[in-house]
């Protein structure tokens, strides 16, 4: 039995839209920001915005592509894109990350004056931004959205650590090695989380069982099932970290209705977000 369902991932798809375009217009107040007020924290984020906004338009691709029915090439759909998207963008925003700390940590030792009343701007503006493209994402269902998320609320973080930091340079001039400090806190944040987010990506692509399904609780309600002797042959993996796919060989007795025990599967199976079951009998 096939179920039909891509509408995580045209929501997706519109939630990554909308901020992809956010980003876009933030990336220019961002580069005249960083030139003008000559700070790292700003000028690290310029690298970081603009990652963030070939990521967010190739993860919005990958989504699109993700909402494709079947074919005969790709029979189970293009649901898994998605999944390839996160991976793909998990690992560009932790290099970027790892640039951003490349650039920050010589500043350590070598701080150089910034502006920071032009900081104090940029940063105001940063964070509405930055805000908007987190409650428009927060609730995604799909790893893209997920990685994407982190990634913004990262910048969150990060242009309220920037206002903080413009705030006591404003009143404290033996402070400017706090600036390449924030951006270098930021850039471990990031890699961490988004380092998550590429271990959990992976497990899908590797086919492991999905976290929410328990396999033990599954099995033993499909044996409560009147006519089912046993299971074998069972097999279960996850499309896109949301929808799953169930192959399951049952045993049953020579008078067991055959038809009522799929019905009965079917049943148990919707609680667990399956949206493709191959019922063998034996």
């Amino acid at each position: 039995m096939r179920i039909d369902v891509h509408h995580h991932h045209k929501k997706a798809g519109e939630n990554l839209a909308f901020v992809f375009f956010m980003n876009l217009a933030f990336n220019i107040i961002v580069i005249a920001g960083g030139l003008a007020t000559n700070s790292m924290a700003i000028l690290a984020d310029c690298i970081h915005d603009l990652s963030d906004t070939i990521s967010i338009a190739f993860a919005w691709f990958l989504e699109r592509i993700a909402q494709r029915d079947s074919t005969d090439n790709y029979s189970y759909g293009y649901q898994r894109f998605s999944i390839l998207g996160a991976v793909i963008i998990s690992i560009f925003v932790i290099i970027m990350a790892l640039i951003i700390l490349q650039e920050a940590i010589p500043r350590l030792f070598a701080p150089e004056s910034v502006d920071a009343g032009g900081m104090l701007m940029v940063a105001i503006v940063g964070i509405v931004f930055k805000m908007i493209s987190v409650h428009r994402l927060y609730g995604g269902e799909t790893f893209n959205e997920k990685a994407i998320l982190f990634h913004q609320l990262g910048d969150v973080f990060e242009w309220v650590a920037i206002l903080i930091l413009s705030v006591v340079l404003m009143f404290w001039d033996g402070a400017p090695y706090l600036d390449p400090f924030v951006s270098i806190g930021i850039a471990l944040w990031l890699i961490v989380n988004l380092g998550r987010n590429l271990y959990k990506s992976v497990e899908v692509l590797l086919q492991k069982t999905p976290n929410h399904f328990d396999v033990e609780e599954f099995k033993g309600n499909v044996l409560k099932t009147e006519g089912v002797e046993g299971i074998g042959d069972f097999h279960v993996w996850s499309l896109d970290g949301i929808d799953s796919v169930l192959t399951l060989k049952v045993v049953v007795g020579d008078s067991a209705n055959q038809d009522n025990i799929k019905k009965e599967i079917y049943s148990i199976a919707s609680k667990y977000h399956i949206v493709d079951i191959t019922i063998e009998f034996d």
